[in-house]
């Protein structure tokens, strides 16, 4: 069996959306497991409809402006959720050349992500948290027949895997 080497630089990309905080926190751990840097990435997708297609700033002036929010907002949310060691980096651009900018100037042995990693390939291991799916325990035959409303409130029971209707 392969020896595992240690990690000694995670970075955990954030999205500010509902998986952040699990992004975080599972990234936070293995750092703190492996000894390891953590680091926070926020990449900033150009919006020209922002400010309606018309900024009264320069373009690369408006960048700085939403790179400097987002590190504002990134730098709370590792703070709220213990991770204040952390670096945190925001890049304004596409997020593929973003990306590949960041991992070229701190290269990670691991990246963190809560999303499917469209572009953020190279040489370091990716760990995708998604979210399961869930069926609240229930059978098969009782998730079918709660797709077509059969369920027991409405005048039908599932049983042994038949839908009977009830008569009371």
């Amino acid at each position: 069996m392969p020896e595992l080497h240690p990690y000694r630089r995670i970075l955990a990309l954030v999205r500010f959306d509902a998986r952040d905080s699990i992004v975080v926190e599972k990234a936070l751990l293995l750092a703190r497991l492996n000894r390891a840097q953590l680091d926070l990435l926020h990449l900033i997708e150009p919006d020209g409809a922002l400010d309606g297609g018309y900024s009264r700033h320069s373009s690369a002036e408006a960048a700085r402006t939403l790179e400097a929010a987002a590190l504002r907002r990134l730098e709370f949310l590792a703070a709220s959720l213990g991770a204040g060691e952390a670096c945190c980096h925001t890049r304004y651009g596409p997020h593929r050349q973003g990306f590949t900018r960041h991992i070229r100037r701190l290269p990670p042995d691991l990246v963190v992500t809560g999303e499917e990693p469209a572009g953020v390939d190279g040489p370091h291991d990716v760990l995708v948290l998604s979210a399961g799916r869930r069926h609240g325990g229930r059978g098969w035959h009782t998730w079918l027949a709660g797709v077509f409303g059969l369920l027991a409130g409405r005048g039908m029971r599932v049983s042994a895997g038949r839908v009977q209707r009830c008569v009371d």
